[in-house]
């Protein structure tokens, strides 16, 4: 194994746990409880859920979003922390010397922005694939590119079904770590499932091959 790839938001930082905790706490703020299911289905397909309208329609009436989505915003931020395991995991890479790379389908500055609050040191990774379109593995293909190894050579570590099947179409090896939120979506097409990368070192995922 000579390279690491990640996926992001709700793998490296639990962005996806925090954005759903948000969107419960202000429909509970006007007495109404948020679609999961409907949520957990946009994640599934890798969209964003904004369940704007499922909120007026609830209520019957327009609301203030100018208002009201800075402060779901700053409520979330306060809740976004990286993932158990997830520096360890980054800091045995390095003195491994294996390169890291982050294979995200949010846009450069997002990322950016949530290695600074998490305190992960963006240096750990040698490359940054942003806007990656899952399931398409053309994210995938460009971070082995620039990484200068073989799909063959590679480990993915994704959250969700689209982000393990843009690693797999790659043909890049993955092991799944479902959050929350992700928990109960299809991740049979992993070569492996872990609850929490805490669980397992590296050493034993790239050393022993567990």
């Amino acid at each position: 194994m000579r390279a690491l790839l990640y996926g992001f938001d709700g793998l490296l930082v639990d962005s996806e746990v925090a954005g759903l905790a948000s969107w419960r706490a202000l429909f509970e703020r006007f007495g109404q409880a948020l679609d999961t299911e409907h949520w957990m289905g946009e994640v599934a397909a890798g969209r964003p859920c904004m369940p704007v309208a499922q909120l007026e329609d609830a209520l019957g009436r327009t609301l203030d979003w100018d208002d009201l989505e800075p402060k779901r915003l700053a409520h979330r931020a306060g809740l976004i922390v990286a993932r158990p395991g997830v520096r360890e995991h980054l800091n045995r890479a390095r003195e491994l010397g294996l390169p890291c790379a982050i294979v995200a389908g949010a846009p450069g500055p997002w990322i950016d922005e949530q290695l600074e609050n998490t305190g992960l040191d963006r240096d750990l990774f040698a490359a940054i694939v942003s806007e990656a379109g899952k399931p398409s593995p053309d994210g995938y293909l460009k971070a082995i590119d620039a990484l200068g190894v073989r799909a063959a050579d590679a480990l993915a570590f994704e959250d969700s079904p689209v982000g393990v099947a843009a690693a797999k179409a790659a043909g890049v090896r993955c092991v799944a770590v479902p959050n929350e939120v992700t928990a109960g979506l299809p991740l049979d097409a992993a070569d492996q499932v872990l609850d929490s990368l805490a669980d397992v070192t590296l050493d034993e995922l790239i050393l022993n091959r567990r």
